[in-house]
């Protein structure tokens, strides 16, 4: 029990209990220097730590946040990790002097205790207490905890059972086909005996109000929406209808074959003209030219022959300038 002049809850005292605790066992490995250098380093880390949280008029307030869990399966809390790199001491050699097993530390105003195993179902024991009341404050709450956790538990269980089993695929796909089915079938009905013909009116109608108006609006849109809907059902069996009479007139065999023509005979095809008209047929003299306006024309007319004189038998004496003239 403290003295009756120190202040119930002081974070000192707890946290000079719990240091205490934790550092007794490494006594048997390191001096006495190493061992009070890392209590004075756990001790204002500590105190920064858990100062925010510090209520003593209300001891379990914030309890979670100043719980330590020491574990050989991992590093410990940065709390005592920094004091552990300031002192020079191993945690793995640390926590084997401590047992080599989990626990969770739990430092509040007035108690220190210790919980060996998971919440709710590890048991609480008591290092230091400053009063009485406190130790069955902590269990209350422990007890308050491990009802909790078997509600929601339960709960869970409930609500798992209580899930129907999800439909297939394929289950979901006919009732879509069946929902179209139905909405198509009331789309014929109406298109077949429509109910949105407009009224003929004797007088122009008041001026409605905001909430008819709203109403007239929704109505409208319905009358637009079945409209558009019955446009679609006509156009789709417009198509189909055209597709089966192409279908039936139509065969494989009645299709001929067609051939990709060449660049080359594409513009020799699209150079020729055959003027059909034409049906005389005129002759061509290869290889004779003529000179007309000082052009050359293929294939010119026959030119006459230069007239011979007549030669004579004994022509040693003839003149041959009258025979030039």
């Amino acid at each position: 029990m403290a003295s009756s002049n120190v202040v119930f809850g002081s974070l000192s005292v707890a946290l000079a209990q719990a240091i205490t605790y934790i550092t007794r066992p490494l006594i048997a490995r390191y001096s006495a220097v190493t061992i009070i250098k890392l209590q004075l380093a756990l001790e204002a880390n500590l105190t920064a730590q858990f100062t925010p949280s510090w209520f003593p008029s209300e001891p379990l307030r914030g309890s979670g946040r100043r719980c330590l869990t020491l574990s050989p399966f991992g590093l410990p809390p940065r709390a005592i990790y920094n004091a552990c790199k300031s002192a020079g001491v191993e945690w793995s050699e640390w926590i084997a002097l401590l047992g080599n097993f989990e626990f969770d530390l739990f430092i509040d105003p007035g108690c220190v205790s210790v919980r060996f195993g998971s919440a709710g179902v590890g048991k609480f024991f008591t290092v230091w207490s400053e009063d009485v009341s406190m130790v069955e404050q902590k269990k209350a709450a422990a007890d308050k905890e491990s009802r909790l956790d078997a509600q929601l538990k339960l709960q869970a269980a409930t609500r798992a059972a209580s899930v129907k089993p999800t439909k297939t695929f394929a289950q979901q796909l006919l009732e879509d086909e069946q929902d179209d089915d139905e909405l198509f079938a009331l789309i014929a009905d109406e298109v077949r005996e429509p109910t949105w013909l407009t009224p003929i009116l004797s007088e122009f109608p008041s001026y409605p109000r905001a909430g008819a108006l709203h109403h007239v609006f929704a109505y409208v849109r319905s009358l637009y929406l079945v409209f558009s809907l019955a446009l679609q059902l006509l156009e789709l069996q417009l198509r189909l209808h055209v597709l089966a009479s192409c279908s039936a007139t139509s065969s494989p065999s009645d299709e001929k074959p067609k051939f990709k023509l060449s660049r080359r005979e594409r513009a020799r095809q699209a150079r020729v003209f055959v003027d059909t008209t034409k049906t005389a047929v005129t002759n061509y003299d290869g290889g004779k030219t003529t000179v007309l306006t000082g052009g050359v024309m293929l294939g010119g007319g026959n030119k006459p022959k230069p007239a011979v004189a007549p030669k004579k038998a004994n022509g040693s004496n003839t003149n041959w300038r009258s025979l030039r003239a």
